[in-house]
């Protein structure tokens, strides 16, 4: 039997699976903070059942819970479970201000049982966050595949390999002998990173080209999270589904609004906020909004989710560069350790569409929050340049304003894009020259309505007052783009789109 579930009960589901357990646990996450995970951890070592984690150092744990979770493990440990702390890393923690000295790469979620196989997007932490799981009860290949999966992640990391922890070094100097890939950053001078440390990894350990199957990947040694996400959406022919904890990519952001160009539906669910890129996040948003992508919000989303007409993604991937990975250099990949969990049952999907919409058409639109944002700089404004004061409800009104006119030039500029690119085909060029340009700019305004030869000319002489408008008519009237109906241009717009 499969179950999917997008809600802020997951934990809840995992403690049930956990306790239906009669042989063996094996939990392969970024954190575990929960108390009730630790309480079925401790009576199912009670009744017998092999417990077996592998997690993170106690250094990664935030300092206000890190004594406590402390006690916990060492609690479930002296009752007989087997803890694997991975302490590889890879990238350059001086990048970003979240690093704070703790910096480690797995950010994996898996579980397998005796009895069923997980996949999910959370963390066992403290905190009701809305995240995503699909499991797999009583099937015995699931089973099996997760268990190989498990034993990958011991084998790359933890088992002793020539005095080091893992293959990873290995595998790494087998692709490429160089020790500069090893170098500890000079932010980082714990002791516990030592011979712990990658740079990146060479390409060619990092698959980028792969079939997609309905399995678990454990990314980026499988494939690349980057390239596999882009196949999954780019499969779609009807809509596509997301949920990030994190967007913060502008290079996974152009490529969402290629895909909405072919008319797909995309709709996102994200946070609003990043410590690091919030600037970049919010023009990102814009561009996606001007694309007619729905984007909404909601507190403790914590979901790593994809959903199309093909298939249901669940993962631990946030959308920035480094869970998406990206290139160093042509010959070197830097990325997280992630899962991915695939599957194309119609039940599922069919469940993961339905429970997603639920809580997108609940939630808050981002354009507010984006607003919300410019409430401060009204207010500012106000004061300063005019030594006015303003109530909210004016500030509210006028940063919406703004937001729409924001929005409204950022659509035009996509507009001109796309009838650029198509009037370049029909040029059978691939150069956009000023007549190109300008050619495209008297489509662009016959798109809204019929002009006659003064319309337009009132129109482009703000750019150019030397613009041979009749030449330029001429040319898309050769080219079957626009007809001329008594003293008005039309567009053709089936010889432009079609």
């Amino acid at each position: 039997m499969k179950i999917f579930e997008f809600n802020n009960n997951v934990i809840d589901r995992v403690v049930s699976e956990l306790d239906r357990s009669d042989d063996y646990i094996r939990i392969a996450v970024f954190q575990i903070h929960n108390q009730q995970i630790f309480n079925v951890l401790e009576r199912k070592l009670n009744e017998g059942v092999r417990v077996e984690i592998f997690t993170l150092p106690y250094d990664s744990i935030n300092d206000d819970v890190r004594d406590e979770v402390t006690a916990m493990f060492q609690s479930i440990e002296e009752n007989g479970a087997t803890l694997h702390f991975c302490k590889w890393n890879v990238g350059d923690p001086e990048r970003t201000n979240t690093a704070v000295g703790r910096w480690y790469s797995y950010h994996g979620k898996f579980i397998v049982t005796d009895k069923s196989a997980i996949a999910l997007s959370a963390n066992f932490t403290q905190t009701d966050e809305f995240d995503a799981i699909i499991i797999f009860e009583n099937e015995s290949d699931k089973i099996e595949e997760y268990n190989n999966k498990f034993d990958e992640l011991i084998e790359l990391f933890i088992r002793d390999n020539s005095g080091y922890n893992g293959i990873i070094r290995r595998k790494i100097i087998e692709a490429e002998d160089n020790p500069s890939l090893f170098k500890l950053p000079n932010i980082i001078e714990t002791e516990t990173h030592r011979n712990h440390w990658i740079q990146h990894y060479p390409s060619t350990i990092c698959p980028k080209d792969i079939q997609i199957e309905n399995k678990l990947y454990i990314i980026p040694f499988d494939c690349r999270g980057r390239d596999f996400f882009m196949s999954i959406i780019s499969e779609a022919s009807e809509f596509v589904y997301i949920s990030a904890e994190s967007f913060t990519d502008p290079e996974f952001s152009s490529f969402l609004i290629k895909i909405r160009l072919k008319g797909i539906d995309i709709k996102i669910l994200s946070g609003a906020t990043s410590m690091d890129f919030q600037d970049r996040m919010n023009n990102m948003l814009r561009e996606l909004l001007s694309q007619d992508i729905g984007i909404r919000t909601i507190d403790n989303l914590h979901a790593k989710l994809v959903i199309t007409d093909k298939f249901v993604v669940v993962s631990s991937i946030n959308l920035n560069n480094i869970s998406l990975g990206f290139h160093k250099t042509k010959r070197y990949w830097r990325e997280n350790t992630e899962s991915i969990a695939v599957c194309n049952n119609p039940e599922i999907l069919k469940m993961a569409k339905t429970q997603y919409l639920e809580i997108y058409n609940d939630c808050l639109d981002i354009e507010d929050k984006l607003a919300e944002k410019i409430e401060n700089y009204v207010g500012k404004m106000f004061t300063s340049k005019f030594d006015i004061s303003s109530k909210k409800e004016v500030k509210t009104l006028f940063a919406r304003l703004i937001l729409k006119k924001e929005l409204e030039v950022k659509k035009f500029v996509f507009e001109m894009g796309k009838i650029t690119s198509r009037l370049i085909r029909v040029f059978n060029t691939r150069t956009v020259d000023k007549s190109a340009f300008l050619s495209a700019l008297v489509l662009y305004y016959l798109s809204e309505r019929k002009h006659d030869f003064n319309d337009l000319n009132d129109k482009l002489a703000i750019l150019d007052t030397e613009i041979n408008l009749n030449e330029l008519l001429e040319g898309l009237i050769d080219n079957n783009l626009i007809e001329r109906v008594d003293d008005f241009y039309k567009i053709r717009l089936e010889s432009l789109f079609g």
